[in-house]
């Protein structure tokens, strides 16, 4: 049964869900695709690939070192199993490096609980946003989430609230330096925002409207299993679980506010919502509805996209 090996966290697991993602990311980055054979081309797809697998393992390490699920591995297959049905988000390296960063951030938001090295926790975290922010400006939204990480584990000291400013400065340093040195122009960071395209003709395209109707009726089902568990939740497990809530929140404000809708974008809403949803699974009740509930996710991502 598919929840039954989910529910444990062995290498297997992590190998069986990364061939997974390898092989549907090869069929549309490399069998799929009608461009032309180059070595840099072949290179940067090489290179985008590494990042799509470390977006599997920086989600299993948020999850895991900060306990907000129990050890399984349902957080990572439903990750693959949505990212894979958008064949957009596997084609967008801005999307999936933006992606990796702001992971790479949410990862040091969450630890924040453990009340060590603070001040370097937030300044990464800030750096990490404002990096991602350069590869797709709408993430920098989810500094919202560093502020409340701010205020629910170290409002006291009046510095915490000022790092964040002096990081995202120190990115523009370094990227006026860059564009000096290669473009002779400086850095104008308003240059990066586009107006928000409130276009979604491309969503009624059966390869996006398919899976996207998939994935909001999950969401909406996890959400509702979710706030109904906080109930009973700890304090320290409901201080992260709010954390995930905002994220989830700001991820439908940054797909509404990208400038481009072609699906790739709701790779930050995936993120929280399979976090939402690994909670879910978890749990030891209804346990034929969500075997029929995940093998049902796993024939839409093998079929959905075909169908497309």
């Amino acid at each position: 049964m598919l929840t039954t090996f989910f529910r444990k966290s062995k290498p297997i697991n992590f190998l069986m869900v990364g061939v997974f993602m390898v092989v549907y990311f090869v069929l549309v980055n490399f069998i799929r695709t009608t461009d032309l054979f180059t070595w840099t081309t072949f290179l940067k797809k090489m290179g985008l690939l590494v990042v799509y697998i470390l977006l599997m393992f920086i989600v299993n390490f948020i999850v895991k070192r900060n306990e907000v699920t129990r050890q399984n591995t349902f957080t990572i297959a439903l990750f693959a199993l949505f990212t894979v049905s958008f064949p957009s988000i596997l084609e967008a390296s801005n999307v999936l490096v933006a992606g990796f960063f702001l992971l790479l951030a949410l990862r040091r938001i969450m630890s924040l609980h453990s009340q060590l090295e603070v001040s370097k926790k937030i300044f990464d975290a800030s750096l990490w946003i404002s990096v991602a922010a350069l590869f797709y400006p709408p993430v920098f939204l989810f500094i919202l989430v560093l502020f409340c990480g701010v205020l629910v584990y170290a409002p006291q000291n009046f510095k915490h609230w000022l790092i964040p400013f002096v990081a995202v400065f120190t990115v523009f340093v370094l990227k006026t330096t860059f564009n000096l040195l290669t473009h002779h122009a400086f850095f104008n960071p308003l240059g990066l925002f586009d107006s928000p395209s409130f276009n979604f003709l491309l969503y009624r395209a059966s390869s996006v409207l398919l899976p996207l109707s998939v994935l909001l009726a999950f969401s909406i089902w996890s959400i509702l299993s979710y706030l109904k568990a906080l109930q009973k939740a700890t304090l320290k497990l409901k201080t992260a679980s709010y954390l995930i809530l905002l994220t989830w929140l700001l991820s439908i404000l940054v797909v509404l506010l990208s400038p481009t809708k072609n699906g790739s974008e709701l790779l930050f809403f995936i993120f929280p919502t399979c976090v939402i949803g690994a909670n879910y699974f978890q749990r030891k009740s209804e346990k034929i509805f969500k075997e029929v509930l995940l093998v049902s996710l796993l024939l839409g991502a093998l079929v959905l996209p075909f169908l497309a």
